[in-house]
């Protein structure tokens, strides 16, 4: 198999082959030097293998540049000699849910096991999942998903709309919305800010992001805050004399679960008091001052302008599509055209 991108097919097509030879399976997985994201794909895979306790499934990577032309002079000696190298001998089974697995079997004469050839059991098609990876995000192997996944955070003062459009946003491109630790944390144990509550609130707020990754099948997390907004809190001039300086590990495991986008709200919206909010009937920190957080650690970040919610709703889907597709193109990949 090429597996690009490892799908959902081609974990079936290892569990079907699993059940048909319980004492062993060789399964080979090719890429190109050429190819993007070689290494992330096979990690999926054997990460797939062990996760289905699969314990007789062994994976083989053949990482080199190969003729793609079967009509071309010497392909099939080529496959022929490879597959005895791997150890295929007469009486073997050829597993495949392409139909060269019949030539395949016949060159080195194995026996041919199709599965699912016409698709009727899943309908996946990798060369689908390229051209339209957020369409087709289901059918990638769920321990792929994490490297085309997009991270989207609404950041921005108090009182902003953060949490309305972190939902509605993911609502719209389909994907897992995620809470902010503190608001749950404060409201069931004890109001006040300190230095013990703050990292309560770090410790949970960082389990919950990174938790998320556990998440599948969606092309999106929406989260209504991250690490970084506990950053910002930290740094808060009027909170130096309580918490003291923002703690350097803090700002470190932020970095590492750092988002792929900040949408930053402003506040031209009108403040809406609560309990939880310890500035009275104002924000406590200007849009300055969270764009310069955004600035301060090199946050990719975009400031939505507008007060309507719709207008806003509609900046945050595009920009979170364009981000996406940034990190999906890496995979929209033409193999046919070699």
């Amino acid at each position: 198999m090429t597996a690009m991108p490892p799908t959902t097919g081609h974990l079936q097509l290892m569990q079907f082959a699993d059940q048909l030879s319980p004492e062993g399976v060789v399964v080979i997985a090719c890429t190109q030097p050429h190819e993007p994201m070689a290494e992330e794909r096979i990690a999926a895979l054997r990460a797939a293998i062990r996760h289905q306790g699969m314990q007789t499934v062994r994976l083989e990577h053949l990482d080199a540049s190969l003729e793609q032309d079967p009509a071309s002079p010497g392909f099939w000696e080529m496959w022929r000699d490879l597959l005895h190298g791997f150890g295929v001998t007469a009486g073997d089974y050829i597993v495949s849910s392409e139909l060269y697995g019949r030539k395949l079997a016949e060159i080195t004469g194995a026996e041919f096991f199709p599965y699912d050839i016409d698709r009727s059991l899943n309908a996946v098609k990798a060369t689908l999942v390229r051209e339209d990876p957020e369409a087709h995000f289901a059918d990638i192997l769920p321990e792929f998903q994490q490297h085309l996944r997009t991270t989207v955070t609404i950041f921005g003062a108090e009182s902003t709309g953060k949490t309305t459009l972190s939902r509605r946003l993911a609502q719209e491109v389909n994907g897992h919305w995620l809470f902010e630790y503190a608001r749950p944390y404060l409201e069931t144990t004890v109001n006040e800010i300190t230095p013990r509550s703050m990292r309560a609130i770090w410790r949970g707020q960082a389990a919950l992001q990174r938790h998320a990754r556990n998440l599948h099948d969606r092309p999106f997390v929406i989260q209504d805050t991250d690490l970084f907004s506990t950053v910002g809190y930290w740094q808060f001039p009027a909170w130096q004399d309580v918490l003291g300086p923002c703690p350097e590990n803090l700002r470190v495991e932020a970095r590492a679960l750092q988002s792929d986008l900040y949408l930053v709200t402003r506040q031209n919206i009108p403040f809406e008091p609560d309990p939880l909010r310890y500035g009275g009937d104002t924000r406590e920190g200007s849009d300055d001052y969270w764009t310069d957080v955004c600035e301060q650690y090199a946050l990719p970040y975009l400031v939505l302008e507008s007060s309507d919610r719709e207008v806003r709703l509609t900046e945050a889907v595009t920009a979170a599509r364009r981000t996406a597709r940034r990190r999906t193109e890496r995979i929209a990949y033409d193999r046919r055209g070699l």
